[in-house]
């Protein structure tokens, strides 16, 4: 079992979301215009999704799969 300090782990693994959210945030317009007619052929999209529902289901995503990564199978342990 390894173990962190709880602020170098949000440290590191905010920086990351910050990165993410920023190409979310600039290339949502930009997909929402050009690519979500031809991904609406593969996947089901919703026409009424806003940049901010996307933002939010994006970022429970990315620390779910954090946690469960860093936490659960690398074991990470964390003092605060």
């Amino acid at each position: 079992m390894r173990e962190m300090s709880g602020w170098t782990f949000l440290t590191y693994y905010g920086v990351i979301w910050l990165i993410f959210m920023l190409i979310v945030g600039i290339g949502y317009p930009l997909a929402d215009t050009y690519a979500k007619p031809i991904a609406a052929l593969i996947f089901p999209i919703s026409g009424s999704n806003s940049l901010i529902k996307n933002l939010l289901v994006t970022t429970g995503m990315y620390w779910g799969m954090v946690a469960f990564y860093a936490l659960l199978v690398q074991k990470v342990k964390l003092n605060w």
